[in-house]
């Protein structure tokens, strides 16, 4: 008898954690699963970019439409996520990301449903910039939420190391898992090289991707592209790519220090692969990270990363890589510097996808898969 896994998830937009609860429901559908996405609320951004290519025998369910905040859409909307367990089978029920962890185990518990629950980690659980009375609200909440769970998966072996550390009772449940991140085709040059309107064929460019928000901090990053020589700045421009609350303030920033003929901001691009196969260097200057997708399409364009330590995993993956580099000091002229002599070594390996690989997607389901399989 097929077996029924139901993943709950808020609403699916473009963001990383969107493309692999995507890729997770299509997989699972695609391994002989009865699959079902409930999605809290529809019309999300990312859903003309998934759904094409998603197995039809995915379920999609839509509780709603989004009216506030996330925070308000899933509390109103939970009722209908209860109702919704009561009145279907559901052999598994995963919780895609952090922020539906909880709505999701309130909802198992409210409804009864016998499932096995199995929770994911996106975004750190242990964050340093968090004071104690907050620190101490949040590791209460998880601690009670994860011993309602039967597994959790996490992003890493360190991230799995330190949560067992800080929640002991629940130390049995949780496993690293591999991530469905690249496809065949980030591994391989594309032939149409991308446009970007204000940069000149054949120019090159150091590149980033992410949201305009405070957790990218792409500030750091324009601060520390402002440090390198003119001459530098002439050869390598710099792209953003992107969109977010954030965006002006950064533009602004980019003028008040000179270099807003420099860098160009074009905006979200849905498919940033070709990108990464032409940029010189990739830069994350973010202040934390869960383990995010666009490090292994980098890698996987063999494109060398520069990168704050801003995820568990950070000295796993990119210490062991010659042509890839962790920024300890985050003082821009520190980041300047090291900019420059990344772009001095021109070290574009091919062994950089090699190291992508292991984050393929077909290994990714099959990873999830496994874990899922040991729980009945």
């Amino acid at each position: 008898m097929k077996k029924n896994i139901t993943l709950f998830h808020y609403r699916l937009d473009h963001g990383g954690i969107d493309r692999v609860a995507a890729i997770l429901a299509g997989g699972f559908a695609t391994a002989g699963y009865n699959t079902t996405l409930l999605l809290f609320c529809a019309n999300g951004s990312g859903e003309d970019i998934y759904f094409p290519d998603m197995d039809r025998r995915v379920n999609i369910i839509y509780l709603g439409d989004s009216q506030s905040s996330r925070t308000q859409d899933l509390l109103r909307l939970f009722p209908k996520a209860v109702q919704w367990l009561k009145n279907n089978p559901v052999d598994y029920l995963l919780s895609t990301c952090n922020n539906m962890n909880w709505i999701t185990a309130l909802a198992a518990w409210r409804s009864q449903c016998d499932a096995k629950i199995i929770f994911k980690t996106t975004n750190p659980i242990i964050r340093k910039a968090d004071n104690r009375l907050y620190a101490a609200i949040r590791r209460f909440g998880y601690a009670k939420a994860f011993q309602s769970t039967d597994k959790i998966l996490t992003l890493s072996e360190a991230e799995s190391e330190q949560l067992r550390k800080y929640f002991p009772a629940s130390a049995d449940k949780f496993q690293a898992v591999i991530n469905p991140y690249v496809t065949p085709e980030m591994l391989y040059v594309a032939d149409n090289k991308p446009t970007i309107d204000a940069l000149a064929q054949g120019q090159k460019f150091i590149l980033s991707i992410g949201r305009f928000e405070v957790q990218k901090n792409i500030p750091l990053l324009i601060r520390s592209y402002a440090k390198l020589p003119e001459a530098i700045r002439e050869e390598y421009k710099l792209v953003i790519l992107g969109d977010g609350s954030l965006k002006h303030e950064c533009e602004r920033l980019a003028s008040d220090l000179s270099v807003a003929n420099d860098i160009y901001m074009p905006g979200f691009a849905a498919n940033v692969t070709d990108y990464l196969h032409t940029a010189e260097l990739y830069i994350m200057t973010s202040e934390y990270e869960g383990l995010p997708a666009v490090i292994f399409e980098a890698l996987a364009a063999n494109c060398p990363i520069l990168t704050t330590n801003c995820f568990l995993a950070a000295r796993e993956i990119i210490e062991p890589l010659d042509a890839c580099h962790i920024i300890e000091d985050e003082a821009p002229s520190n980041i300047a510097n090291m900019i420059k002599k990344m772009l001095g070594d021109n070290n574009k390996s091919h062994k950089l996808s090699q190291a992508a690989q292991k984050y393929s997607i077909e290994n990714g389901i099959a990873d999830h898969i496994h874990k899922l399989s040991t729980l009945l």
